[in-house]
C-alpha cells in the first residue's frame, strides 16, 4: 500500500469516527476541533468565518459538505511525529502558507486548510 493510499484511508476512517462523536455530549469532538479555525480566535466574529466558509464551499463545490472537509483536513494535517489534533492543525496551516497553498476570500487571505475548517464551521448549527 502506498503512504498516499493509506493517509486517505486513515483519513476516511477518522472521518467516520467523527461522526458519532458529535452525536455525544461531553469533550470536545475531533469535528469541533476541526471547525474551530485559528481565525475564529482572532476575530471573535462567529459571522465573518462563516461567511469566509460559505465562500469556500461556493469557490470549491467538491468540498462543500462536512465529510469532504474532515477528509481534506485530516489528510492534509498528518505528521510525521505523533501530536494533538489541534496542533497538526496549526502545523498544517504553516504548511500551507510556506508552500503557497492559499486562497483568497472577501479580500481575506487563508491557508487551504484555514480556508476549509472556516467552511466547516459554516456548516455547523447557530
Amino acid at each position: 500500500m502506498k503512504r498516499r493510499q493509506f493517509i486517505g484511508m486513515a483519513a476516511a476512517g477518522a472521518a467516520g469516527l467523527v461522526w458519532p462523536a458529535t452525536a455525544r455530549g461531553g469533550a470536545p469532538s475531533p469535528l469541533k476541533t476541526l471547525a474551530h479555525p485559528h481565525l475564529l480566535a482572532v476575530l471573535r466574529d462567529g459571522r465573518v468565518v462563516r461567511d469566509l466558509g460559505r465562500r469556500y464551499r461556493e469557490v470549491v463545490p467538491a468540498e462543500d459538505n462536512a465529510r469532504a472537509l474532515v477528509r481534506a483536513i485530516l489528510a492534509g494535517s498528518h505528521a510525521t511525529a505523533p501530536a494533538p489534533l489541534p496542533a497538526r492543525v496549526r502545523n498544517q496551516v504553516q504548511r500551507d502558507f510556506k508552500a503557497g497553498r492559499t486562497v483568497t476570500l472577501n479580500g481575506w487571505i487563508l491557508s487551504v486548510t484555514e480556508a476549509r475548517q472556516c467552511a466547516l464551521y459554516s456548516l455547523l448549527p447557530v
